[in-house]
């Protein structure tokens, strides 16, 4: 393929052109087979906009559309990090199924990161067990974090191990940032601080809403509450469902709804591989985007 400019906003790929996403775009967004709701977010109105701009929030939708017959055939949606302006996250990245393995998703992403400007670093999350989806990032260039991430209800967040004996939570103070951060790394893991490379416990801010997970004498995750989130950070190492369980009964002490869903971090694989309450997924990132665009 020949690649090239188009007119402002888009660029074009032999018999494809990646631009920016319109309104008029929708219903062929639908078609791709996104679930209702995600063409609002590829191509908001103007009110949309707005709200993300206010918020703070710099995003953009971009589709490949065949140069010849004017159908859109792929999409992404990118979000710059409001850690690092450098690092974007990107979703909705989709090629139509009678168009894939044609290059078409690795076109999206390489124009995307020309056509907007600041792009260095890329992450995104896929779903455990979404083979294909993972197997398509590794095969341009991103890496597959070990760690797992997921998502879990409160309450049934208890009932996946021993309830005994318990862990007990103890308020994290300003002079054990270090060691907090410390934690909070084994739990993220590597990749993710190679995409925030400014990463740093003075940059984490500071300890207010985060408790100790002490496991006897061990400390074996925190806890940290920012408004109505709550994130269960965990050491990969020591984390099992019995763990999960007991910190779980001791998050509820703190006045958590245990229909509340938290965030947890820190997953080992072979826990996110076992059936139960938690939704896992699996972090890809490419901390360099010239290995997109060389």
């Amino acid at each position: 393929m020949t690649a090239g400019r188009g007119v402002a906003g888009e660029r074009q790929s032999g018999a494809i052109r990646v631009r920016f996403s319109r309104r008029a775009d929708r219903a062929a967004l639908l078609k791709l087979g996104h679930p209702p709701g995600a063409e609002e977010i590829l191509a908001p109105s103007i009110s949309g906009r707005l709200r993300w701009f206010l918020n703070g929030t710099l995003a953009c939708g971009l589709v490949a559309e065949d140069a010849t017959t004017g159908t859109v055939v792929g999409s992404v949606h990118f979000v710059r990090s409001r850690r690092d302006p450098a690092t974007w996250v990107f979703g909705l990245w989709r090629v139509a199924a009678a168009r894939r393995r044609a290059g078409i998703g690795r076109l999206l992403l390489r124009e995307g990161t020309r056509l907007v400007p600041g792009i260095r670093r890329l992450y995104s999350y896929v779903d455990w067990g979404n083979e294909a989806s993972i197997l398509a990032h590794l095969r341009l260039g991103f890496e597959a974090a070990p760690e797992i991430q997921g998502k879990a209800g409160l309450g049934a967040l208890t009932t996946i191990g021993p309830a005994a004996p318990p862990v007990r939570l103890e308020p994290a103070s300003s002079a054990g940032q270090a060691a907090l951060f410390d934690l909070y790394a084994r739990a993220i893991g590597p990749l993710w601080l190679r995409l925030f490379p400014g990463h740093t416990p003075r940059s984490r801010g500071s300890t207010w809403g985060a408790w100790w997970v002490r496991d006897g004498e061990r400390a074996a995750g925190f806890v940290r509450l920012r408004g109505r989130s709550v994130t269960l950070y965990t050491d990969p190492a020591a984390c099992d469902p019995g763990l999960l369980a007991r910190a779980a009964a001791q998050i509820a002490t703190l006045g958590v709804p245990r229909e509340q869903e938290i965030d947890l971090r820190g997953l080992p694989r072979e826990l996110a591989a076992r059936p139960g309450p938690i939704t896992p997924r699996i972090l890809m990132g490419m901390v360099d985007v010239t290995a997109l665009t060389g």
